[in-house]
């Protein structure tokens, strides 16, 4: 009888704890994904990433080129800023919305020509950490040089085919943290850094089609989504399968 009332009150003690769990899932984080401007596929690339992003359930995508979008409030509703942009100008406005966004603790992620966009702005600039400076092209191998950071952690390296290969100007009050680097060169292909209170991520891969359909480099983009976001990479992303990790 005892045990039977052990067991009794052990499944009702489940059934009270399990909506409060349900419960502390935070809802989607919210993503501005501003696309637009020249030399790339901003049409049918970004869809691409939106999809595979959209897909885990923790991130609800919106696609746009309207850069109004990055002014204050109409930005404050986002919890990350995406960015598949090159050139163009950006209004004092805008600048403000955006810096002040990422400076008070929300998450900036560029991809490629991103770091080639606003060029008229030292804040943006110092922002993301480097600018655009120059590049090639052709096929590359992409080391990650550090596992020890959260957004690299089980991430290994893999090749590259058919991409630009960016070089930068870094910021001189930027300090950045490059986790992965391309090979030959040595050019940080990616890189992590704290905005005030905010969180950037960048890689310079994502030129074309190839890279874009990668399986690499999508779970780079989700990786860096998910530290930008300040949220904690499920196990299934950060083992590349089932299970968590035991560190």
């Amino acid at each position: 009888m005892r045990k039977a009332l052990v067991c009794a009150a052990a499944v009702a003690l489940i059934a009270i704890l399990l909506p409060a769990t349900a419960a502390r899932k935070p809802k989607p984080a919210k993503v501005l994904f501003l696309v637009g401007g020249g030399f790339h596929d901003y049409k049918s690339l970004p869809p691409i990433l939106a999809d595979k992003l959209n897909a885990t359930g923790d991130f609800q995508v919106t696609i746009t080129e309207d850069r109004n979008e990055l002014t204050a409030p109409k930005i404050n509703k986002y919890d990350v800023a995406l960015f598949y942009t090159q050139g163009g100008e950006i209004t004092p406005e805008q600048e403000k919305g955006l810096t002040d966004f990422v400076s008070k603790g929300k998450g900036w992620v560029g991809i490629h020509s991103a770091s080639d966009s606003f060029t008229n702005s030292d804040a943006y600039w110092n922002m993301v950490g480097g600018r655009f400076s120059g590049h090639g092209g052709g096929d590359f191998h992409v080391k990650i040089v550090t596992q020890r950071l959260d957004v690299s952690r089980g991430l290994t390296g893999f090749d590259v085919n058919d991409d630009e290969t960016y070089d930068h100007k870094f910021h001189k009050d930027a300090k950045i943290i490059a986790f992965a680097r391309r090979e030959p060169g040595g050019e940080p292909a990616a890189w992590i850094r704290f905005y005030e209170e905010g969180r950037v991520f960048y890689t310079g891969l994502g030129h074309g089609q190839p890279t874009w359909e990668n399986p690499a480099f999508q779970k780079l983009m989700i990786r860096g989504m998910y530290w930008a976001a300040g949220r904690k990479t499920p196990c299934k992303e950060a083992t590349g399968g089932t299970g968590c990790r035991a560190d």
